[in-house]
């Protein structure tokens, strides 16, 4: 008895590209329509825009490592 041979597969790749998702623009505050009367509306703008560095931060650095990746 002989052992037949499988036949070889072959696969084509290729490359594809996927465009980045859109960069939303940071968002700024408004120091004239912050309404800072007392020390915790102090705090609450400052959580505030440390929330939105954060958010921009994100988004430069995925922006950085998608065009590094090229």
């Amino acid at each position: 008895m002989a052992c037949a041979a499988k036949p070889v597969q072959v696969t084509k790749t290729s490359a594809v590209r996927i465009e980045p998702p859109e960069l939303i623009p940071c968002e700024r505050i408004n120091a004239d329509e912050a309404d800072l009367r007392s020390n915790g509306d102090v705090w609450e703008l400052k959580d505030h825009a440390i929330k939105l560095l954060d958010t921009c931060a994100d988004q430069i650095d995925a922006q950085i490592l998608r065009s590094q990746s090229k």
